[in-house]
């Protein structure tokens, strides 16, 4: 890219700051585009408990930059900025250089805000991988102390766990571990002491999990409408948690907290704290020099609805560090979530563009909650839809998973990330050698590969034709059903169950699909290319019934994902138009 205009700089490479930058190079922008963050790789914050709880990989919910912009005009820094300069229009960072921008993007998260003493330095916190792992580390240690205990008393002290806070990051965390500790504990037991334990190795009772909260849980949160349902997942959990309310905390200690409750101090022992209550304006956006009078009562950014700074138009903020000005935003400031932020990084990439383009005015931002979504412990979550339908339990797992997965970075992040995440769900029970997989139609691994690879390839080249929030979200989830119903649309056909059936080795299924740096175009040629590859093999092989259903479940299966969001409530469209021309292209070669 040339351009004698200084870059546009985006200080944060969280959702807000990403989103910007991808969607500022979608749209063609003509300006070299900087990202600046401190950390390697990003994080999606909203998936640290299935990542806690083995329901999803490292990889898919913490990519490394690198790869996501892969193909991409932004010129990626690591490193940590100390200060800017808005007079200059400079930014300064940790390496002692210099980067001058002509526009700025604020983004660069909050931080844990501690009010009780002690919390810094002995309280878990819960907001990166790091700090998952971290956590995890710490309670299984705690497991293996207790497993070896003879006393019920210092087992249930190693093993009592409080959370401060009970917003969303408190209530998620304690559900979630409502359901793995006991896992954990057991996991611990037959681990050191073998299949024979002792009762008191494996007694759930030894296990306490406590949420304290100033006030009811979720209260002014946007998912306070689902505290009745919190509730009851609490009391269905294996270990059911003990709800702790109108306690301010005071102290943290090394082993629990201080308390207030009704004007009497109280003290909790507990060998985990975790620290979940609330968070603060980050330090580079204190040192702003961005007077009272233009923040809001918490130290944000005070904007415009373009997500410009009232005095700096040049410099645009959003996420957790920003808020429309009251007079000219909603009644209502929106939650600093991950889905606002998704969104207002398309809403900064429009006015950049329009900037750019040198238009008399820029569109005002347009961003709105779809929904929300909690988890409930492992397999089970709450959704709340366009605030009309309440889902609950697995289904409602499936769409906050979907509901987050098409956030997922890039197109192809999101798309094999689904995939793979379809993969672990469908066939986690698969087995795990391919010498126990009965291969009487005399068909190669490698073979099997191709044939299993051009459905998904197919697939994918039909959901990476057009993408959109909610488009990827149900296209995803219809291909999950195609996937997961192969065996029974054709109970007859081996061929399909040797690919898909519950005998199938689990690696089939996307072993060979890495969308992560190839454009939809590239991903259609693979596709074309994988179905002719396993015409050949079939025709060679397979009897014309096999061919047949084949050909039917690729086609079938490519036909719904492109109607997916058609046939929904939000898109009268049926198909939309560039996914029909490769649904056309994937007709011609199945001839």
């Amino acid at each position: 890219m040339t351009s004698s205009k200084a870059p546009t700089i985006i200080i944060g490479a969280g959702f807000a700051g990403l989103f910007t930058a991808l969607h500022l190079t979608n749209q063609g922008y003509p300006h070299p585009i900087v990202l600046i963050d401190r950390n390697e790789r990003f994080c999606f914050k909203p998936l640290l408990y299935d990542y806690m709880s083995g329901e999803m990989q490292s990889y898919q919910i913490h990519p490394v930059y690198v790869g996501l912009l892969q193909g991409r005009d932004i010129s990626f820094i690591r490193s940590t900025v100390t200060s800017v300069d808005l007079e200059s229009r400079q930014v300064y960072l940790a390496d002692g250089t210099v980067q001058e921008y002509d526009n700025l993007v604020v983004t660069p998260g909050s931080v844990p805000a501690f009010f009780a003493a002690g919390a810094a330095e002995h309280a878990f916190t819960f907001h990166s991988k790091a700090e998952a792992d971290a956590l995890k580390q710490h309670l299984m240690a705690r497991c293996r102390e207790a497993v070896q205990q003879p006393s019920a008393k210092a087992r249930q002290s190693l093993l009592t766990i409080a959370i401060v806070g009970g917003g969303p990051v408190g209530v998620e965390l304690t559900l979630t571990l409502g359901d793995l500790m006991p896992r954990w504990y057991g996991d611990v037991a037959r681990e050191i002491a073998g299949e024979t334990i002792h009762e008191i190795v494996s007694n759930r009772e030894d296990i306490r999990i406590v949420l304290l909260n100033r006030s009811d849980i979720l209260n002014g949160d946007v998912n306070s409408r689902l505290r009745d349902t919190v509730i009851a997942a609490m009391e269905d959990r294996v270990i059911q948690p003990e709800l702790i309310v109108g306690a301010t905390v005071t102290a943290v200690r090394p082993n629990g907290v201080e308390y207030r409750r009704d004007d009497q101090p109280e003290r909790l022992f507990a060998h985990t704290v975790v620290w979940t209550a609330g968070t603060k304006v980050h330090p580079l956006v204190q040192a702003l020099p961005i007077p009272d009078s233009q923040r809001a009562k918490r130290g944000q950014l005070l904007v415009k609805p373009t997500l410009q700074l009232l005095a700096h138009p040049e410099v645009f903020a959003a996420g957790d560090c920003a808020v429309i000005a009251p007079e000219e935003g909603p009644d209502e400031p929106l939650p600093a979530t991950a889905q606002v932020a998704y969104q207002q990084g398309g809403a900064i990439a429009q006015a950049l563009m329009a900037t750019a383009q040198q238009k008399d005015s820029l569109p005002l931002t347009d961003v709105g909650l779809r929904g929300t979504v909690m988890k409930l412990g492992m397999g089970t979550a709450v959704a709340n839809v366009f605030d009309r339908y309440e889902i609950v339990g697995s289904v409602g797992q499936t769409i906050r998973q979907m509901m987050y997965l098409s956030l997922m970075p890039t197109p192809a992040h999101n798309i094999r990330t689904t995939l793979d995440w379809i993969k672990d769900d469908v066939f986690q029970t698969h087995m795990n050698d391919y010498d126990k997989i009965d291969y009487t139609a005399g068909y190669t691994v490698e073979e099997l590969l191709t044939l299993a690879t051009a459905v998904t390839w197919s697939a994918t080249a039909v959901s990476m034709a057009e993408t959109g929030f909610i488009s990827d979200q149900l296209e995803s989830v219809v291909l999950r059903q195609v996937l997961a119903g192969a065996t029974s649309k054709y109970p007859d056909n081996p061929l399909v169950h040797a690919l898909f059936g519950h005998s199938a080795k689990r690696q089939f299924v996307l072993k060979q699909i890495n969308s992560s740096d190839k454009t939809a175009n590239e991903v259609l040629t693979i596709a074309l290319t994988a179905i002719n590859q396993a015409i050949a093999i079939l025709r060679e092989k397979a009897t014309p019934e096999e061919l047949r259903d084949y050909k039917d479940l690729i086609y079938a299966g490519c036909d719904r994902v492109a109607r997916a969001a058609g046939d929904g409530p939000l898109d009268k469209r049926r198909i939309d138009p560039a996914e029909a021309a490769v649904l056309a292209e994937i007709k011609t070669a199945l001839n």
